[in-house]
């Protein structure tokens, strides 16, 4: 792969066009104000842009992402045009959109990972490896843990399977291995996630024991055979209903017969008390000077004669008609009496016999206890199984170990040799070491190997900064054609001395000019001074370098006026 240009349809962007070999993007300080910086110009901006364009995502929990996206938005659409094996391709993307164009052809998000591995590394590299990750593993971005260890390209922490797969490929390694290493793992987490989860259940079962459980059974089944039931359970039950639904009705309509009781008895009381007295009639009118003739009393008294009969009439017939419903009320009564009876003898013959309900309650609990003992065989078995099942993965992890042992015994020579050429890059910067870099068995299970890479004093920063260096350019030099492409971020040089900053130029000149490889890096005023100062003693870098290097500056961006700058604008 070539990078060919980057452009934009904003007119405020500074196209980038890229050359063969080395290609930099300087910031440059215009002011002589110390409060003035080139930083935020856009350099670093460059690199990452790249990336954008090749699928990288914004981290949406970043802040400085989103403010970058929503300023990406609305700026235009950008264009990468690069070549593949010489032949011209392009990408083209608005943020404003979720999709790609490449080549003019629409490209959703989610598949352009895929089709940039299909276009531009095809099947040089494994299934599970992307054309994201080998552009992660020679073109490091600012920011996050890219520089922080030499095997973190990826950004990922350095426990990442992925991450370490990956570098075991670049450097040479079969990682045919690893990822049976891998598989193994997984198989055994998860046996031992279910084995987990099957002993939580069985701790549920009342935490009994199989054996309790198969005794429990036995004297439930022996209780239910010994449990006697009459042949003619059934019958004697039906009569026992037939009885009781006899008396309910009987009693019902008793209950009726005493309402009606209630009432008539109420109405004789009523009967009863009624007075006609024809001297109180007289009585009044005589006060009223009002005075009857002696046929009017004669009539009088026959009327209340008349009356005297009806209501003594009336009242012998309430009696008639109490007595009537008394005798009813005994008649049932004594009815009842004997049905009860003969209910109750039964419902005690039932009982005496052994209830249907005991019996049922009886078998349900079987049942229970037989549910427990076959849910304890099965988790038991399963449990079993899964023993079996790890053992068997263990014993294949242990196989597994010794063939790595071999593996890394019959490829020693290919080790030594991928040492012996990081060495070689290290000893460029410092003249009493070259480091190391050890690929050995790893001592936490979950991996096949650890990766050492080493430069004595490497936690000082600038020194680390050597190390991811020399790394980077290891794997270019174990991998020519994989993409021909490295870029470096100018936070590389942030804690170099001068001397390791032009080493680095005159490395990547060296297999520039020995190999064709393309190399983008950005850098800042101060260190560009430094490199190309011609009064220092340093005698690194040869005069024709130093031209080549300031005829690769491909870019110039300006401190002070942000129209210069690589987008044309300050956000921020």
């Amino acid at each position: 792969m070539k990078l060919l240009s980057l452009s934009s349809t904003n007119p405020k962007f500074k196209t980038i066009n890229f050359k063969s070999g080395l290609n930099i993007v300087a910031g440059i300080q215009l002011s002589d104000s110390e409060k003035e910086t080139y930083n935020g110009v856009g350099k670093s901006f460059s690199l990452s842009l790249l990336h954008y364009l090749f699928g990288a995502s914004f981290k949406a929990k970043n802040q400085s992402d989103k403010k970058i996206l929503e300023f990406l938005k609305g700026y235009g659409t950008f264009t990468l045009d690069f070549e593949v094996n010489g032949k011209p391709h392009r990408i083209d993307k608005n943020f404003k959109d979720t999709h790609y164009y490449i080549d003019n052809k629409k490209v959703v998000k989610t598949n352009i990972k895929t089709e940039l591995t299909k276009l531009i590394v095809g099947s040089k590299v494994l299934p599970n490896i992307s054309f994201k990750n080998v552009f992660n593993s020679f073109a490091r971005r600012y920011g996050g843990s890219f520089y922080t260890e030499a095997n973190q390209q990826q950004g990922m922490p350095g426990t990442d399977f992925h991450q370490n797969l990956v570098n075991f490929w670049l450097l040479g390694l079969n990682t045919d291995l690893v990822l049976e290493k891998k598989r193994i793992n997984e198989r055994l987490k998860k046996l031992s996630d279910l084995r987990k989860e099957i002993e939580s259940f069985e701790t549920t079962l009342e935490n009994s024991n199989i054996k309790d459980l198969k005794d429990e059974l036995s004297k439930v089944k022996s209780e239910r055979d010994a449990f006697i039931i009459a042949e003619n359970y059934d019958q004697f039950e039906a009569k026992a209903d037939a009885l009781t639904e006899e008396i309910n009705s009987k009693r019902t309509e008793k209950q009726r017969l005493i309402s009606t009781l209630s009432t008539k008895s109420e109405a004789l009381r009523q009967a009863k008390s009624v007075d006609i007295d024809l001297n109180k009639v007289a009585k009044v009118y005589n006060e009223a000077e009002f005075f009857f003739k002696e046929e009017i009393k004669q009539r009088l008294e026959d009327a209340k004669s008349f009356h005297l009969n009806l209501m003594t009439n009336r009242v012998n017939r309430f009696k008639s008609e109490i007595e009537e419903l008394n005798d009813r009320i005994a008649v049932l009564e004594s009815e009842i009496i004997p049905l009860e009876k003969s209910r109750d003898l039964i419902l005690k013959d039932l009982s005496s016999k052994g209830a249907l309900d005991e019996f049922n309650s009886i078998n349900e609990r079987i049942k229970t206890i037989e549910g427990q003992i076959s849910d304890l065989d099965k988790y038991s078995t399963l449990i079993e199984s899964f023993k079996e099942d790890e053992a068997s993965l263990e014993l294949e992890s242990a196989k597994l170990k010794i063939e790595a042992t071999e593996y890394l015994a019959g490829a020693s020579t290919h080790l030594d040799k991928v040492e012996n050429m990081y060495r070689s890059l290290v000893k460029q910067f410092y003249e009493n070491h070259g480091g190391s870099l050890q690929v050995t068995l790893a001592r936490d299970a979950k991996y096949l190997y650890d990766l050492d890479i080493h430069v004595p004093r490497d936690k000082s920063q600038g020194v680390n900064e050597v190390k991811i260096f020399c790394y980077d350019l290891l794997l270019y030099q174990l991998n020519p054609e994989l993409l021909g492409f490295v870029a470096h971020d100018g936070c590389i040089f942030s804690e170099m001395d001068p001397r390791q900053k032009s080493t680095i130029f005159k490395v990547a000149l060296e297999l520039i000019n020995k190999s064709g490889l393309q190399y983008f890096i950005n850098i800042g005023q101060a260190s560009l001074e430094e490199i190309l100062d011609d009064s220092n003693k340093l005698n690194v870098l040869t005069k024709n370098e130093k031209q080549q290097i300031e005829e690769s500056i491909r870019l110039k961006l300006f401190d002070k006026d942000p129209d210069s700058w690589l987008l044309g604008y300050n956000f921020g």
